[in-house]
């Protein structure tokens, strides 16, 4: 059943940030994990022993950790940009966005990959995953006109499924799988009530959802302001682990770099389930303590689903 094996670039718990490449069997449950203090700062200085995984509430021994200790911004990720480009989007946000992304693009390793997809009335893929800036930026080029309703979630959905079918390694390191939806947060086509399952798949597909949201007319006000949305109904953000950044849409650069910051910071655990929960076919509650006295973790993940007996294929 574990005989397909795969190359990760994660340490033993118990070992040295030195023993990089390793083979692990694909029943490995992994979280990432970004923790900060009361004050909203990084905490970047902790080890696998600060952490408890729980499964259940059944606290997990941690096979593997990994943290980045480089002070660079050089994390590979594997990452969709959902852009909105329904009617309340203009062609200068949507220059802006672009010029934002090649910044973004940059901060990364460049064994990362990219692809574009494009929502309002439709879901249109405008750009496969690629390794070529210059691919991401003809991408936003392409994309046609605003106009039409907003398909939010669907886009967020077809994300999820390009990213879980998507490359997982590069050059013998995993890939952080994202989802950064551009958007007002708005979904006038799917109801926030029936987004839980997309919660789930995201979940399954190691994927953390970020949103940057535009300002948006608010009912009655004459002025753009940011307001409660769908998207912040459905929670779909913070129950994948990823955060909400308010952008001006002059300039959408530094929700980006917060991004990739957030994307620097984060701690990767994983452990392997108990033989009793391997492949029961049921989803399992996850959660992450930190042993430190005002860290606050924010996990990738809150569930995972154990595959059916005789398929380890998640």
């Amino acid at each position: 059943t574990f005989a397909l094996m795969a190359v990760f670039a994660l340490a033993p718990a118990k070992a040295s940030q030195d023993e990089q490449v390793l083979k692990l069997r694909t029943d490995l449950v992994v979280v990432d994990v970004t923790v900060m203090d009361k004050d909203g700062r990084f905490i970047r200085d902790l080890k696998a022993k600060d952490f408890i995984l729980y499964e259940d509430d059944k606290p997990q021994k941690l096979e593997f950790f990994n943290a980045n200790e480089e002070a660079a911004l050089t994390r590979p990720i594997s990452a969709v940009f959902a852009i909105d480009n329904s009617g309340s989007i203009t062609p200068e946000e949507v220059n802006k966005q672009r010029e934002a992304t090649e910044s973004f693009m940059r901060l990364v390793r460049a064994d990362s990959v990219f692809a574009v997809v494009s929502f309002n009335h439709q879901v249109k893929v405008v750009q496969d995953f690629t390794s070529d800036p210059r691919k991401i930026t003809e991408a936003f080029r392409r994309i046609k006109k605003p106009e039409g309703s907003t398909m939010l979630f669907r886009s967020i959905d077809k994300a999820v499924s390009m990213l879980k079918r998507g490359p997982r390694f590069r050059n013998g390191r995993r890939l952080r799988r994202v989802v950064i939806a551009i958007s007002d947060g708005i979904d006038s086509v799917d109801p926030p009530m029936e987004q839980s399952h997309l919660i789930q798949r995201a979940n399954d597909a190691e994927v953390t959802v970020y949103s940057i949201t535009l300002p948006s007319y608010s009912a009655g006000s004459l002025t753009r302001e940011r307001s409660l949305t769908l998207l912040d109904v459905a929670r779909i953000v913070p129950m994948t682990g990823g955060k909400d950044f308010s952008a001006d849409a002059k300039d959408f650069t530094p929700a980006f770099k917060a991004i990739a910051e957030e994307i620097r910071s984060s701690y990767t655990l994983a452990y392997y389930p108990a033989e009793a929960s391997r492949n029961d076919a049921r989803v399992h509650r996850l959660r992450v303590e930190v042993d430190r006295v005002g860290a606050i973790p924010r996990a990738s993940r809150s569930t995972y689903q154990s595959p059916q007996p005789g398929n380890s294929n998640r």
